[in-house]
């Protein structure tokens, strides 16, 4: 039984990705969309089909200053998505179905929602400035952002599928929007870095974003992750998972704490990111298999997936939402 597509924020791209001049192709929602940035910096998103005769904007479409040019008769559309500008004569009265995106910790975000509302909420604070990106991994999952957010409340399995013992440390709490949950766990790094006991919090955005922060105790350093699922079709999803690192040095030296950041920084963020695309690895060749159930048999000690089951209803049509779990 697939699930339609929800509403909410989803990452289409990391900011790295799309510096200033470039046109990148993306998938999302079952449509082709292109994100661009303009010489002056601002970026867009937008639909991928000029509305003049339907030329893919990302096949061979430039940037030029502050316009988007079409390559099959360079009509030009500036940021607010209007043609502006064309070879000859007054251009016509045409523009581009164009996205609301936020940039937040170097992560691009675009909104979908069930009407041409704005966005009904912002997404939650992920690594901010003091954070420096570390590692980031994606895949393609046969699979649907609910399914994947799911992991986080399903403690039974991590045991099961990655040997780690996980343990609810408070039941969710609903902030709209929000869901806060909070855990203990002991993980294994890779590369045999080290073993550490974690005891964090994980906000989910709606079904497309995770984020957290995990504290390094052994080596001063706190250690951002942020988890997205985009819908790019049908039950197709799109997995990141970027972590990001802040130094805590004891060193008393300036010098010396930048190196001692610069250094733990590439090992640990990316032996981080590592464990967590093994434990998706493990993960996906269930996902990529299993059907969703919309009546799920819990046991007694599996409220939480109730819980997020009930929390997820809101981010779906009415008359189109999910069934689940009373």
């Amino acid at each position: 039984m697939p699930l339609p597509y929800p509403s909410g924020w989803f990452c289409l791209a990391l900011s790295r990705e799309v510096p200033a001049g470039a046109v990148v192709n993306r998938r999302f929602m079952g449509r082709d969309v292109v994100l661009y940035r303009t010489r002056g910096g601002v970026l867009r998103v937008v639909d991928a089909h000029c509305p003049h005769l339907g030329a893919h904007l990302g096949a061979g479409g430039v940037v030029d200053g502050e316009h988007l040019v079409c390559p099959f008769h360079r009509f030009a559309f500036d940021v607010e998505g209007s043609c502006v500008k064309v070879p000859g004569g007054a251009p016509p009265e045409a523009a581009l179905a164009r996205f609301t995106v936020r940039e937040r910790g170097k992560v691009v975000l675009v909104w979908h929602g069930h009407d041409a509302a704005p966005p009904a909420w912002e997404p939650s604070e992920i690594p901010d400035g003091r954070f420096t990106p570390a590692a980031s991994w994606s895949t393609l999952l046969t699979s649907h952002p609910q399914e994947v957010m799911e992991s986080f409340v399903d403690y039974r399995h991590q045991s099961v599928v990655h040997n780690v013992s996980l343990r609810e440390v408070t039941p969710p709490v609903e902030e709209g929007p929000l869901l806060r949950i909070s855990f203990s766990a002991d993980i294994r790094l890779s590369v045999r870095l080290a073993t550490i006991t974690v005891e964090q919090g994980v906000a989910l955005s709606g079904l497309g974003l995770a984020s957290g922060e995990v504290t390094l105790h052994q080596i001063g350093m706190t250690l951002g992750i942020v988890l997205m699922a985009t819908p790019v079709g049908p039950w197709q999803t799109r997995l990141r998972v970027v972590t990001t690192t802040e130094a805590a040095s004891r060193a008393d030296s300036p010098r010396l704490r930048k190196a001692a950041s610069m250094s733990w920084s590439a090992v640990a963020g990316q032996a981080l990111v590592r464990t967590i695309a093994h434990q998706m690895g493990q993960d996906a060749r269930i996902w990529n298999r299993k059907r969703y159930e919309p009546n799920p048999r819990l046991t007694s000690d599996e409220d939480a997936i109730g819980h997020y089951r009930r929390w997820a209803r809101q981010f779906y049509p009415p008359d189109t939402g999910p069934t689940g779990t009373s």
